[in-house]
């Protein structure tokens, strides 16, 4: 695996050295006009031409068996764009952003293709500002098979990264993204003369995983006319959160405390927890913002764990840990997780769940249950899929998840 994703990097590399010459080429974009709700500009970020992108689907396809002819279905240049516009969170207007990704071509129809990344503490790591990750980049290198490729920065990141991130917060990540949704088709209809389709595939990975499903059932439930789902992927996600909380907190130590410590930083924040910070953990990470500072964009999830400590008994206030399950004073805390869970429910598009099977980030019995419970609400067996990487964890199994995805999206699609 380490010797696939080098040379795969070297091929990044190279496509990066095409995405970086923007000079070479020019951006069709326009200035928008007053009239739109959510589209507000624009900015070109790079390019990269077919010549660029067919030999890193080459190296795709040598590497895994799956994705045989992928590179044929490489048809266009690609550029990569980076997209302002307007949401709301607890309704006040905020400006955010996101990456959206054109085939270089002015016609025909295209279907949205949107990726939802996984957990993230770092602006500078946000779509918007590291566009030139190598796992982002072959992300936006699919619009080149004729997708409008979209990747949101999520609130607290890119354009609203004044504002604190509210990290597994399901109203405000599904309504931040689905307004990124009807921005993009905005700047299409205005400024470009292909067609944008109702077709929309969505793809995500941890944090990402759960923003897919949630954004799935919303989408199915309510925006059915708006969007016309395809087929989605949710890999590694903490769909249950009382669950994987529940996981953490039951064991003696756990290798990711900045995990718990940002979900509990954002539910404290947006109000949803009405407990305080030192009902919850012990000193030193009671004291006044120092929980709230880790989160500050600033420091990477290693620095983050370095603060905290992988000691259960440790980090969270005792009577937390043996009373949070049932405890009154812990009402808010359950309330909260369950609210931003997501449900399983009779989905009527295509889905696959991915997760590997040495995951010890977020338990792999989270994935497995709610596969089970989506066939109990009646969900068709032959529209889901529960699919396990065998012997990898949590960040092994990124690219295998990705592989998959790709994949089961052009059989859907059909070509």
């Amino acid at each position: 695996m380490n010797d696939k994703l080098f040379s795969l990097r070297i091929l990044l590399l190279l496509f990066l050295l095409g995405v970086s010459a923007c000079s070479l080429f020019e951006d069709n974009g326009e200035k928008p006009e007053e009239k739109n709700k959510y589209f507000l500009s624009s900015e070109n970020l790079a390019a990269s031409t077919i010549q660029i992108i067919k030999p890193v689907f080459q190296a795709l396809e040598k590497q895994y068996d799956e994705l045989s002819g992928i590179s044929d279905k490489m048809k266009y240049g690609v550029w990569v764009n980076k997209i302002i516009y307007k949401t709301t969170y607890k309704g006040k207007e905020v400006l955010a952003s996101g990456v959206v990704c054109f085939p270089m071509t002015a016609s025909g129809s295209f279907p949205m293709l949107s990726f939802q990344n996984g957990t993230n503490t770092l602006h500078a790591k946000a779509p918007s500002e590291n566009y030139n990750d190598y796992l982002f980049q072959l992300i936006e290198a699919v619009a080149s098979a004729g997708f409008v490729v979209v990747m949101p920065d999520y609130l607290g990141f890119g354009s609203s990264s004044t504002m604190y991130h509210p990290y597994l917060h399901k109203e405000s990540t599904v309504g931040s993204v689905t307004d990124l949704f009807r921005a993009v088709r905005e700047m299409v209809e205005e400024s470009y003369s292909f067609t944008l389709t109702k077709e929309t595939y969505l793809m995500g990975y941890s944090q990402g995983g759960w923003a897919t499903m949630a954004l799935k059932k919303h989408i199915e439930q309510n925006l059915s006319s708006e969007f016309e789902l395809k087929a989605t992927s949710c890999g590694a996600g903490p769909y249950n959160l009382a669950e994987v909380a529940g996981v953490i907190l039951s064991a003696k130590t756990y290798e990711m405390p900045y995990f718990l410590a940002y979900i509990m930083n954002s539910y404290i924040q947006s109000g949803e927890i009405t407990l305080t910070y030192a009902d919850i953990f012990n000193p030193p990470y009671s004291g006044n913002d120092y929980i709230s500072n880790l989160f500050n964009g600033k420091n990477d999830p290693d620095y983050i764990n370095s603060k905290l400590s992988t000691n259960i008994s440790t980090l969270f206030v005792k009577d937390f840990v043996d009373n949070v399950a049932t405890g009154s004073k812990y009402a808010s805390v359950r309330k909260a997780l369950s609210d931003n869970s997501v449900e399983a429910w009779k989905t009527n598009t295509p889905m696959v769940i991915v997760y590997g099977t040495k995951d010890t980030f977020v338990t792999p019995t989270v994935s497995s249950r709610i596969y089970s419970e989506f066939l109990a609400a009646g969900t068709d067996p032959g529209l889901i899929s529960l699919v396990t990487i065998e012997g990898m964890g949590h960040q092994e199994a990124v690219i295998p998840w990705g592989v998959t995805t790709i994949n089961f999206f052009f059989q859907k699609r059909g070509n």
